[in-house]
């Protein structure tokens, strides 16, 4: 029996397999901005934009698209572990306000994208910290964090593994067979000499 024919090998590359499948390393904005799997992002950390908020809690973004134009009557939604609690449309400038806001990790999202945000009041936000952020809207944005490796690419790429994973697999199962019909063969043949 050859190495490649172990069952401890088959369960290994069936696990790597569905692990592929199962888990795609693709992670949204809010995502990050909640901190969930954040050991897995560090260097998307960059992306993250402290924000003062103004007077009562007030968040005042800016609607634009790719190239910096306003985007009016986009709807915006601000999330907070992954739960919308403000919802209002961006103006004829492209602004969105929206009030009662606190601190913390939140996320912006629109129809075609999602911009993380840390929120701070404004008397302990860093001064790095802006207080309207842009947040990019636009159809002619390309989805994907893996550039080539887009979800559609990587649903395909999973497909074949998997593909080439039953195609081995099967192809050891009749192998097995195969070898059992033989040892089988000599045994009958064995038999048939040694009857008188």
């Amino acid at each position: 029996m050859s190495f490649l024919k172990m069952p401890c090998t088959r369960f290994v590359a069936w696990s790597l397999t569905i692990a592929l499948v199962a888990h795609g390393p693709m992670l949204s904005a809010e995502q990050r901005a909640s901190g969930t799997q954040s050991e897995q992002t560090p260097s998307h950390e960059s992306v993250m934009q402290d924000v003062k908020l103004q007077a009562e809690g007030t968040l005042t973004a800016r609607v634009v698209d790719l190239q910096g134009n306003p985007v009016v009557g986009e709807h915006v939604s601000v999330m907070f572990r992954g739960k919308e609690i403000a919802a209002v449309v961006s103006d004829e400038d492209g602004f969105a306000t929206a009030s009662g806001l606190r601190p913390g990790l939140h996320a912006i999202v629109t129809p075609t994208g999602t911009t993380a945000c840390r929120l701070w009041n404004a008397d302990t936000a860093p001064p790095t910290a802006t207080s309207v952020p842009a947040v990019v809207s636009d159809a002619e944005i390309i989805r994907g964090q893996l550039g080539a490796f887009n979800l559609p690419m990587f649903v395909v790429l999973a497909g074949a593994v998997a593909a080439g994973v039953v195609a081995f697999d099967a192809n050891n199962t009749a192998n097995d067979a195969q070898d059992e019909v033989d040892a089988l063969n000599v045994r009958v043949q064995a038999l048939e000499t040694a009857s008188p």
